[in-house]
């Protein structure tokens, strides 16, 4: 059995949908209850808080492989090697890690590297996927202004980024999850072509028919406009921080592990403004 960690979250939800699709023998675990209830039909669902030492235990009972995603929290890596030392008592064959692309050179990442120490010492078979930014990150953290006011925000100049379709990581993990011959191995994850931030502008504006500005700040002014959107500083410091990383040039790499692994092209940009444009529509209240 395989268990599916933050199956309710933005990669995690893509791992069980591929999952499913691929009839793997699968546990889902979830942080409530309520959450619960949108797994599909038939999948065995388990509550799971990294708090909890005996919810990790009862979530790994029977299970041989798992895919580790962690919460987005300034103590990641106490919390997921938390899970790590209980997975390592329970006899777990394969840990399938989702880390990150940038190792110490960035906040965000140097926190997965943290983890990435704790597996690599458990002593349990691993892989580790480290995938670029995502391009749902778009969705999830600037639709508001896109939808809005045709603008999103940052400090990262003109640095370009090979941005991932999340939909591609997951089809890497269900593939490394469920074949031989992915241990000890990590796995560097983009998106087929480096992009700035107004080149993402220009191809969202064809997408969507309508002129979508970017609009680059500095990062002082980036951060403060963070905290007055209700971002805690710590996540703040963290997300200018990642924006400095991008500006300086070190996102900007296209890798070919997606036609490696899954022996077709990642998705690009273009598939993912097409695919999710109904998530960047005026408010009808909005419309002229």
């Amino acid at each position: 059995m395989i268990l599916i960690t933050g199956a309710n979250g933005n990669v995690g939800g893509e791992v069980l949908k591929e999952a499913v699709a691929a009839r793997l023998d699968i546990r889902a675990a979830y942080h409530s209850a309520a959450k619960a209830k949108s797994a599909p039909a038939a999948v065995p669902t388990v509550l799971m808080d990294y708090k909890d030492p005996g919810s990790i235990r009862a979530a790994l009972a029977g299970v041989e492989k798992a895919f580790l995603v962690g919460p987005p929290a300034r103590d990641v890596a106490q919390l997921e090697g938390g899970f790590v030392e209980q997975a390592r008592a329970s006899g777990l064959k394969h840990i399938v890690y989702l880390s990150a692309m940038g190792g110490r050179a960035a906040i965000f990442p140097g926190l997965h590297r943290d983890t990435e120490e704790k597996i690599e010492a458990c002593g349990i078979p691993y892989t580790f996927l480290r995938p670029n930014g995502f391009m749902q990150n778009l969705v999830i953290y600037n639709s508001g202004t896109i939808n809005a006011e045709s603008v999103f925000y940052g400090s990262q100049g003109d640095g370009a980024v090979s941005h991932i379709d999340v939909r591609d990581v997951a089809a890497v993990a269900v593939r490394v999850l469920s074949s031989g011959g992915h241990e000890g191995k990590a796995y560097s994850l983009t998106g087929p072509q480096a992009l700035s931030n107004a080149q993402l502008a220009e191809k969202l504006s064809l997408a969507l028919a309508r002129k979508i500005r970017y609009v680059d700040l500095a990062p002082e002014a980036y951060k403060k406009g963070l905290l007055a959107a209700g971002v805690p500083q710590w996540p703040a410091d963290a997300v200018v921080d990642l924006n400095r990383f991008y500006r300086e040039g070190g996102a900007s790499h296209v890798e070919a592990a997606i036609e490696r692994l899954l022996r077709r092209k990642a998705r690009s940009f273009d598939d993912f403004a097409r695919d999710y444009s109904s998530a960047f529509q005026v408010p009808a209240l909005g419309r002229s």
